[in-house]
């Protein structure tokens, strides 16, 4: 995520390998549309307190389908369960795309379960 930011000229956030951490970037946002940096909270094999970012794409009834890597440990596209969310973030736009909106997809596709 960091180097994607970083190209688009934008501010990348403190520790930016600590997922949670993506939780200050941008602008906070109740409802995720395409583009906006959704950070999910996740338990380690050892029990502690972990995170996820990735790219909202899409959603479906009860999932994000999102772009990220190490999902299965590699860059894809995977649905994550919406009860995980952490916090979805906006970029700071100059001038917020026409295509920033909600996409309503269908229920299929890969779960997301291995996110170290």
């Amino acid at each position: 995520m960091a180097v994607i930011v970083k190209r688009s000229g934008r501010q990348v956030v403190k520790d930016p390998l600590w997922a949670l951490n993506w939780g200050t970037f941008g602008t906070y946002t109740d409802t995720p549309m395409l583009g906006d940096v959704l950070v999910f909270v996740r338990t380690t094999p050892d029990g502690k307190k972990a995170g996820h970012v990735a790219l909202y794409v899409g959603e479906d009834a009860s999932c994000y389908h999102i772009l990220g890597g190490n999902q299965s440990d590699r860059v894809c596209i995977v649905r994550k369960e919406k009860s995980k969310l952490y916090v979805a973030r906006r970029p700071n736009y100059i001038n917020q795309p026409k295509n920033v909106r909600q996409i309503l997809l269908p229920e299929s596709g890969q779960l997301s379960v291995k996110e170290a």
